[in-house]
Order: C-alpha cells, then structure tokens, then sequence
C-alpha cells in the first residue's frame, strides 16, 4: 500500500513540468521587472521546508547573478517592530501555502518601504500572493502529507529558472527542462 508520502514524491515530475511549462513566461517578466528596478541587494524570507529553498536561492543570486542576498528574520519585523531598511532591495517570500503571517508581514513591509517584491507559493489566491507585486505559482497541486515534496521540489526549480532568466543566459533552462525526467 502507497502512503500519500510516496504518493506525492511521486508527483514531483509532473509538478515540475506544470511549473516549467506554466510560469516560464512569468518567470522572465518578473526577472526584466527586476532588472529595470536593478535591486542591490535580495532579501528572502522563509519558514520550515521553504527555508532550505531560501538557502538555495542565496547562492543563486550571489553565483548566478552578483546580488548578495540574505534570508530575512521575521521576528525583527513582527515581534520586535524594527524591520531593516528595504528600499534598494528585492524581498522574496517562498511559502508552501502563502499563509504565514510573518512571512506575509516582510513581504507587505518590504512593499511599504518601495522595494519589488515577489511571492513563490503553491496559493496564488492566499494573503501572501497578494501582499507581493509579483507572484510565480508552483503549481505542485495540495499537499497533503506532513512532509512537503512537491512544493519544495518546484521551489527550487522556480528559483533556480528566476536565476537564470535574470541573468539572461539561459545557462540552465536546457538542463532544468530534463529535471523532471531526472526525478
């Protein structure tokens, strides 16, 4: 008998294929907003599984496209009122459910204070998507086991296709179209 673990681990290649089919478009629009608003540097912000997506993404933009990017501590914003200074940044928030109110906070924060901010989320429709000017669907359908897969999976992909269409070299996009094929 399959656990709806193994079920969902699973689904990851069609997931990512969703996303590499359905945002690859998106995905280049927000890279040229990003470069026409020329950030100096990235703040991502995260919980739980989304964390280690946040940490990838760190080396991302440092290798890929010569930002220094940090991950955010939403207790400096929430629990202790004293958010730092966003301006001249991106602010991202990769969240499985887009539901966070810490998370939400950076993101809406980050908007108060005039800097472009993008949601990655499995929720297009949740408070988080629509705190953020911008927002990349993962299209990982629900999660319904305690551990996320799918969502984290696509996560990755989703940071991994902004990378490269920021940089503008298409470096990646051949090989990540194989991911799924790989999984």
């Amino acid at each position: 008998m399959t656990t709806q673990l193994e079920t969902e681990i699973l689904e990851q290649p069609d997931a990512l294929r969703r996303l590499l089919t359905n945002e690859r478009e998106k995905i280049a629009r927000v890279a040229q907003a990003i470069r026409d608003v020329a950030p100096k540097f990235v703040v991502i912000t995260a919980r739980g599984t989304s964390d280690n997506a946040a940490r990838y993404s760190q080396y991302l933009f440092s290798t890929f496209n010569g930002l220094q990017a940090a991950l955010a501590t939403p207790s400096t914003f929430t629990i202790y009122g004293k958010p730092p200074r966003l301006h001249d940044a991106l602010v991202i928030a990769i969240s499985q459910s887009g539901q966070s109110p810490d998370i939400v906070t950076v993101i809406e924060e980050g908007r108060r204070q005039g800097a472009l901010t993008l949601a990655v989320t499995n929720a297009p429709d949740s408070p988080l998507a629509r705190a953020a000017d911008y927002t990349i669907y993962l299209h990982a359908n629900p999660e319904l086991a305690v551990g996320a897969t799918k969502s984290y999976t696509t996560s990755l992909m989703a940071m991994a296709m902004l990378a490269d269409a920021l940089a503008q070299t298409d470096r990646l996009i051949d090989a990540l179209a194989l991911v799924p094929d790989w999984v």
